[in-house]
């Protein structure tokens, strides 16, 4: 449900941020994909992964959320997930060279994601998500890897050079039930009750109302 999204998210952010207009000529249009890169075409290139390392966690504890239907005006609860794993940036290249340029390329977008706005872009995409929100730790790199291998998948004697570059990343979604969809985190609105009150039923569209409302789209 969260991870198709999640990917999908960090592979536009990183085409979005190696564009046709990136500062650095030579990984302008660098290829960016969830699958390990098959043909020559495909280097240089970044290949994307995330492995979870905590468990699916609902939030809060008699923590709930209600979503009113816009086509019905029926109110539905809905349920607040979390989630938290590691984010890994594979950069792949054909000589030792080029994959350490790519490379130092993938750790100026965390350095300077806050100085620079040409890769201050992948961090603004990356955070105004509208369906999965994650919080990149930008401030504690892992660098690993430093693989070489003789044989390509176009069966040739070339050799692929490989060094990656993993962050830890903490997250939230909210799951519709009843849909394979998930609920917009821009629709969210959190009005509290004050404590003691109790439970109460879903009140009518009216913000004056003490209640937390979710409305999907």
């Amino acid at each position: 449900m969260y991870l198709v999204v999640l990917k999908t998210a960090l592979v536009n952010a990183l085409e979005n941020t190696f564009d046709d207009e990136y500062p650095e000529v030579d990984f302008r249009n660098v290829k960016v994909g969830i699958e390990y890169p098959v043909d020559q075409s495909s280097y240089p290139g970044l290949w994307i992964n995330y492995d979870d390392t905590e468990p699916l966690t609902t939030a809060g504890i008699a923590h709930r959320e209600y979503a009113l239907d816009p086509d019905t005006g029926t109110a539905h609860e809905v349920t607040r997930w979390r989630f938290g794993g590691t984010i890994t940036i594979t950069c792949v290249a054909l000589t030792s060279l080029e994959r350490d340029r790519l490379f130092d390329e993938v750790v100026r977008i965390f350095a300077f994601s806050r100085e620079s706005q040409a890769v201050g872009e992948f961090r603004d995409l990356v955070e105004n998500n509208d369906l999965v929100a994650m919080n990149i730790n930008f401030d504690d790199l892992n660098p690993s890897g430093d693989n070489v291998a003789q044989g390509t998948p176009w069966m040739t004697d070339e050799f692929i050079y490989e060094k990656s570059l993993s962050m830890d990343c903490i997250g939230e979604f909210v799951s519709r039930p009843g849909s394979r969809a998930l609920v917009p985190l821009s629709a969210v609105e959190f009005i509290g009750y004050p404590e003691g009150r109790g439970d109460e039923p879903f009140p009518s569209d009216d913000r004056s109302q003490p209640y937390q409302r979710t409305d999907w789209q």
